[in-house]
């Protein structure tokens, strides 16, 4: 039950039906529902009073909002609430199942154009067509032309920007360094706050947060936005909970210990904890990572996250072998003691354990992100020592350049096409310049790097209406030619600078020793 989505579902969606705001303490009235015959008594009590989250005597000004709500069964199965809160009217759209956040977003839109313009034959013959379609297979689409939109997501592609919307909202309202003390915080199983006061960007971050965890996933109480008749649920164990600032009051009043709370207005964050000083120090790059993601349309972050979980957990299989903690990083050592006991590893092992007994293999991207590292560690030293045989090369006495070049050549495989001839003597290795410039060239080969355009992300715009195709929104540059200094070190054999193409001091100045993080570059600038 990793995911904790339900299996085999049955139908595209589970229910649709149009909410009218409450006056005072009533509850929200359904004026519209599909299917007509709906007999569901308790979602029909239930579900239309987390379509208004928030203090209704508070008005807001937005004219229209998107947002989502999670209902969890009994099971531990989850089920997702889309929302589109419109100001005028005060009634809300609401569709329930599968979490394809773009998907039933622009759905919404269509069915409110069909409910303004008065079509409503029109919207019934869309929805009854929809609910008697087939779940589509991943990335598949259901073939209807009044939505030719619908398209099932693909459960093997990572979340990039702007294309999900939840990534680009998190990216937008938060820095970097709070973006990493609240990784660090969901590492531990926190309790965790999250204030805003638009719903949109509010349930966006929650849901963008969660899915930083992959492979893993949040076990304990996830509420993406809390509704007024919930606010108990602030309980003393871990959760992720969602809050309209309308409610943050009553919230703060309940008497909250040891809670991590972000305010995304304020992009501000209060912790009793030094989670982020807890974290190993081989994840020293990923800051660095973000900083240079965070600007970029991709998949850039939400892989740099997958690395993060690749090196701290990818060694998961030794857990069942008892040498999980076996690792030479002391930091390492520690955490790993931590994670053991944490309800996403634990729940994480027994899928793995169940894929595994069962006689198959895990084949999913984090297998993929593993293997990516296990050959950057396999490849480090290799790169340590072109590096080594470049200073040779350049400099050195010949005693000294002679003793090393002994060793490296029984332990660098490449160097046997320049060895020493047994009837030769000690310096033909050394003074040869062809031989040299040859190898030379071939380090030169290694070194060079190609550029792609990049593009920058502006925080200015609501994410309610945005399109792909907004050509505002991201600004792309032209291709720029790689400067000396990343050049210099490339050839410097330096994994983790290599790996995040560093060109400032400052961001030199942010990696501290760092020798593990090795960043796919160019998978990210291709995607």
């Amino acid at each position: 039950m990793g995911s904790r989505l339900r299996q085999n579902p049955e139908r595209t969606f589970y229910w649709f039906f149009e909410a009218s705001c409450p006056v005072a303490r009533d509850k929200p009235g359904v004026q519209f529902q599909f299917p007509e015959d709906f007999s569901d008594e308790e979602s029909s009590q239930i579900l239309p009073r987390f379509c208004f989250p928030y203090d209704i005597q508070v008005r807001d000004g937005v004219a229209v909002q998107h947002f989502t709500f999670v209902l969890t069964d009994l099971e531990g199965c989850q089920r997702f609430g889309f929302c589109r809160l419109t100001n005028s009217t005060n009634t809300c759209l609401c569709i329930l199942y599968l979490p394809w956040f773009e998907v039933f977003y622009k759905l919404l839109n269509n069915l409110a154009d069909y409910l303004t313009k008065g079509q409503t034959n029109e919207m019934k013959a869309l929805l009854g067509a929809l609910y008697a379609q087939p779940i589509p297979p991943a990335a598949g689409s259901v073939t209807l032309q009044m939505v030719p939109y619908f398209i099932a997501p693909d459960p093997r592609s990572l979340p990039s920007i702007p294309e999900n919307r939840n990534l680009t909202e998190l990216i937008v309202a938060v820095d970097v360094g709070n973006l990493l003390q609240l990784y660090a915080s969901m590492l531990f199983e926190r309790r965790i706050l999250i204030f805003a006061s638009k719903l949109s960007t509010l349930t966006s971050c929650v849901h963008a947060l969660s899915a930083v965890l992959y492979p893993m996933y949040w076990q304990h109480i996830f509420i993406p936005v809390l509704p007024p008749h919930l606010l108990d649920y602030c309980a003393p164990m871990p959760y992720l909970i969602g809050v309209h600032t309308s409610l943050s009051e009553r919230v703060r009043s309940r008497g909250l210990e040891e809670v991590v709370i972000l305010n995304v207005d304020t992009n501000t964050i209060e912790t009793p904890f030094d989670d982020l000083k807890r974290i190993p120090s081989d994840m020293s790059g990923l800051k660095v990572c973000l900083k240079r993601q965070a600007v970029s349309p991709g998949s850039g972050v939400s892989r740099a996250f997958l690395k993060a979980q690749a090196l701290l957990f990818g060694g998961y299989r030794d857990a069942l072998q008892e040498l999980f903690l076996d690792h030479k990083s002391h930091s390492m050592r520690h955490f790993l003691q931590c994670a053991i006991h944490l309800q996403f590893f634990k729940q994480f092992i027994d899928d793995r354990l169940d894929i595994l007994n069962k006689g198959n293999e895990p084949d999913d991207l984090f297998e993929d992100e593993i293997l990516k590292c296990e050959t950057t560690a396999r490849g480090k030293s290799y790169q340590q020592l072109v590096g080594n045989l470049k200073t040779l090369q350049r400099g050195g006495s010949v005693s000294h350049r002679r003793a090393r070049s002994d060793c490296l050549q029984n332990r660098l495989p490449i160097t046997q096409h320049f060895g020493k001839d047994e009837e030769e003597g000690e310096d033909a290795l050394l003074c040869d310049s062809e031989e040299m410039d040859l190898l030379g060239e071939i380090f030169d080969t290694l070194s060079s790097r190609s550029s792609h355009d990049r593009g920058l992300l502006y925080g200015t715009r609501s994410l309610d209406l945005f399109a792909p195709d907004s050509h505002d929104y991201i600004t792309k540059h032209g291709p720029a030619n790689p400067s000396q200094e990343s050049l210099s070190l490339s050839i410097s054999g330096s994994g983790s600078l290599h790996s995040w193409n560093l060109e400032t001091t400052e961001e030199l100045s942010d990696l501290t020793g760092d020798s593990d993080w090795l960043c796919q570059d160019t998978s990210l600038r291709e995607e």
